[in-house]
This record gives structure tokens, C-alpha cells and sequence, in this order.
């Protein structure tokens, strides 16, 4: 009884500190915060919603034509078909949950040496119904080095 006395006491003085509407107020939103830049912001930015500076580099790496399956010319493209789907097929098999090997996709990206070659790759990627290899390529480097690295590689077609 004692107890329960003595918490109603103190209750009852925190109700007339005029200070605790402020502090409950800035321990509402500090938590909004935390959860906004902890939670809520990373997905945005992981799904390309919040303009985020990784997400607008690997939006400039899925615009990129050779990602297009389509834009391959005949007459530009100097990869075999075979060999196109053999670097789908290494691209591929180089994303994995545990350990992906960045390595064998920058070296089927180099290995493509122009877009129209990097688009036949990618409708063999599609074919094999892998999905969209731009969007594979993303979701597996996310990293900012490995996506500046991906940008270099494009640009020096």
C-alpha cells in the first residue's frame, strides 16, 4: 500500500512540472528519428524511392542502353551467341547470399567491351529467365565502390 501510495505521489508531481510535456515531446521525437534514419530511410533509398546518392548511381547504371536487351545492332555486335551466354551464365553464378564474386562480373562487363555487345549479354541474362541483368547487377553490388567501379567499366566503351 505504501508503494502504491509513494507512485501516485510521484505521478502527481510530474503532472504539475510544467518540463514533462517537453521532455516526453523530445523522447517522442528523437524516437520518430531513430526510426525514420534507421529504418525507414535506408529502405527508401534501397528501393530507389528517397533520392539517395547510392540509388541515383545505380539508377544511372539501369539506364545505361546496353542494359537494354533490345539495342544490340547486328552489325556492332562482335560477341558469338555462345559466348554471350556464357557471360550471362558467370554473371550469374557470380551473385550469391553468402560471398559474391565481384570480380567475375567486372570481368564480363570489360569482357563486353561495347554496349551493343553488354545488350546481347543481357537478353541471353533474360533469356535464361535469370530476370534483368541491370537489376541483378544492382542488387548484388550495392556497394558504393563496387557501383563506381560498374559506372567506370560502362563508361570506358
Amino acid at each position: 500500500m505504501v508503494g502504491a501510495v509513494a507512485g501516485a505521489k510521484a505521478v502527481e508531481g510530474l503532472s504539475q512540472n510544467k518540463a514533462t510535456p517537453y521532455i516526453i515531446g523530445g523522447i517522442i521525437l528523437v524516437g520518430i528519428g531513430i526510426t525514420y534514419f534507421g529504418v525507414i530511410r535506408p529502405i527508401l533509398c534501397k528501393t530507389g524511392i528517397a533520392d539517395c546518392k547510392s540509388s541515383k548511381k545505380i539508377r544511372d547504371i539501369m539506364s545505361y542502353k546496353g542494359f537494354d536487351p533490345n539495342f544490340a545492332r547486328p552489325e556492332k555486335v562482335t560477341l558469338s551467341h555462345d559466348r554471350a551466354k556464357q557471360l550471362a551464365t558467370q554473371i550469374y553464378d557470380a551473385g550469391s547470399w553468402y560471398n559474391d564474386d565481384e570480380g567475375a562480373i567486372y570481368s564480363a562487363l570489360e569482357e563486353a567491351g561495347s554496349a551493343d555487345n553488354l545488350s546481347l549479354i543481357s537478353r541471353m541474362f533474360s533469356a535464361m529467365k535469370y530476370g534483368s541483368l541491370a537489376e541483378y547487377i544492382t542488387y548484388y553490388l550495392d556497394d558504393a565502390d563496387e557501383v563506381a567501379r560498374v559506372k567506370d567499366i560502362l563508361e570506358s566503351y
